[in-house]
């Protein structure tokens, strides 16, 4: 249900464009947002300001996993369960942010990757 919620979150923030900024994923940088702004619709600019965000966020993505993966250290099957929904995530992610045969929506990689960081963040205990 949860997985679901976010895809929905996700899909009206990539088709929303810049309207929809507010309504984004927790997560994503004030800078992301004023990038997009100045972007003003401009599809270039627009894969610029996403992919340096896409960086932030994979850097948070991976971070929470290698701390969720951490906290598992005693348990090989949570593990090896954490790696397959890993690897799963990603194939459905980049499937579902397809335009088409070779194009991916950048901005859709960048909503789906902070959605997923901020289910990683929530796994984690302190």
């Amino acid at each position: 249900m949860v997985l679901r919620i976010a895809i929905v979150a996700a899909t009206a923030f990539v088709f929303g464009g810049t309207a929809v900024l507010a309504q984004a994923p927790q997560g994503l940088s004030q800078r992301y947002a004023a990038c997009h702004a100045r972007a003003s619709g401009n599809t270039v600019q627009e894969g610029i300001c996403a992919q340096s965000e896409m960086a932030s966020q994979d850097a948070r993505l991976n971070k929470a996993y290698q701390q969720v993966m951490h906290q598992l250290a005693t348990d090989p099957t949570k593990q090896m369960a954490l790696r397959t929904e890993e690897r799963s995530w990603l194939k459905e992610r980049d499937y579902q942010c397809k335009v088409d045969g070779q194009t991916i929506d950048d901005s859709c990689l960048v909503a789906k990757t902070a959605i997923r960081a901020n289910e990683l963040e929530s796994q984690i205990r302190f």
